[in-house]
């Protein structure tokens, strides 16, 4: 598990085949009007061939000749009314979602949201708000990699998209792209120098390569914005610990979990800060409310082997967590 703030994302199946031998026609309501449309079609089709073929044969004069004829001159053009029906259902699936459809999607699941911002994404893939809304929904399912991928191919449309850009840097931090994730990212905090999640993400990108200071600064420019935003206490606070001032490092987490909203993450980081400093059983007590005994017990002796300074490095105070 990362630090808090590390920024954590449809091919219809073809028809069954229907079972009707040709001229048989269900006249059950169930069957739908499409389905009875096309049974109808079905039978009036296999009528008119069998129709051709009785005329074809009933002439005794060069029977190959006589069925080619018959045969063109059954096959008539489609009716106005069929071509006008093609066409309706051709742009029927062509056209985007109405804009009351995709408000609603919004209040589905993440995986329902996926699949139809996927599909809109397919059918338009020059439609920015499709492919924003898709990238989203790909990375509220953990399909990070993907998502990184729609961003991607959107900007290159919408180059100045913020939202867009903040989407693909933390889905690239996610998967494992720091150094990418902090370019995109500082790109678009330049573009929005007030966006805090913004910047909580690049502060985190800054950590994860090794640019502790940059980071620091990045989580203070929060903090004065927000003096009780948790993920940028807790981020700075390990952040600290980092670059070897665990008391102050100390002061940001105990703050952090003061937070109604702080959960398990914010007190192990602050577990490991304790240890750090080798307050062991304060760490134990406060580690202890999220962990069993076992772990807390085998966090504490890493805690301990971690008192050595080449082991301090960002990798290995993140698999702490884990």
């Amino acid at each position: 598990m990362g630090i808090k703030g590390s920024v954590f994302f449809l091919r219809v199946g073809r028809p069954a085949r229907s079972s009707n031998r040709p001229g048989q026609i269900r006249a059950e309501n169930s069957t739908g009007l499409n389905q009875s449309l096309t049974q109808i079609r079905e039978f009036y089709g296999a009528f008119r061939w069998r129709s051709c073929m009785f005329a074809a044969l009933k002439s005794r004069t060069t029977l190959s000749l006589a069925l080619f004829a018959g045969l063109a001159a059954c096959a008539t053009a489609p009716t106005e009314e069929e071509l006008a029906y093609r066409e309706r259902v051709a742009n029927e699936s062509l056209l985007p979602a109405t804009e009351s459809e995709r408000e609603e999607v919004r209040t589905q699941d993440p995986i329902t949201q996926a699949t139809f911002w996927g599909m809109e994404f397919e059918r338009h893939p020059g439609d920015i708000e499709a492919a924003t809304e898709f990238a989203r929904s790909l990375r509220a399912i953990g399909s990070e990699q993907r998502a990184a991928e729609v961003a991607s191919q959107a900007l290159a449309m919408a180059p100045d998209n913020v939202e867009l850009m903040e989407i693909l840097g933390k889905a690239l931090l996610t998967s494992g792209d720091p150094t990418a994730a902090a370019n995109i990212l500082r790109r678009a905090s330049n573009a929005e120098p007030n966006n805090l999640s913004l910047l909580g993400a690049l502060g985190v990108a800054y950590d994860q390569t090794g640019r502790h200071r940059e980071a620091q600064n990045t989580y203070r420019r929060v903090i004065q914005e927000d003096p009780m935003n948790t993920a940028a206490l807790s981020n700075l606070g390990l952040s600290l610990a980092l670059t070897g001032d665990p008391e102050e490092a100390e002061i940001y987490l105990r703050r952090a979990i003061t937070d109604p909203e702080a959960g398990a993450r914010e007190r192990q980081n602050l577990a490991l800060v304790l240890s750090v400093q080798g307050k062991f059983d304060e760490a134990r007590e406060v580690g202890a409310s999220d962990l069993p005994d076992e772990l807390v017990d085998a966090n504490i002796d890493y805690f301990r082997a971690m008192l050595t300074p080449r082991a301090r490095t960002y990798n290995n105070l993140r698999g702490t967590q884990n």
